[in-house]
């Protein structure tokens, strides 16, 4: 079972989940929209709707891990947990 946190739901197409990845280049935590490809690199940039659109950078990321984003801007904010189970 893997464990992907949620950080929220896109502000960008109102559809998808904000799932937080890691940039593997720069080890940067983002949040990634699942539905439009739409990245933010802070909770500001949601706010403000913010961002870049993921398919145009050249990087390789993952699904971040717990520790990662206790380490990152993104530890205070609120983030879920789903597992693959979850999913439907």
């Amino acid at each position: 079972m893997n464990r992907r946190d949620h950080a929220s739901n896109c502000p960008a197409c109102r559809q998808g989940r904000l799932f937080l990845f890691r940039n593997l280049t720069t080890d940067d935590i983002y949040a990634h929209c699942e539905e439009c490809e739409w990245g933010y690199l802070t909770p500001a940039q949601i706010e403000t709707k913010g961002g870049f659109l993921t398919l145009l950078e050249d990087f390789d990321a993952d699904y971040a891990e717990s520790e990662a984003i206790s380490r990152s801007v993104w530890a205070n904010y609120i983030v879920v947990a789903v597992d693959d189970q979850d999913e439907t």
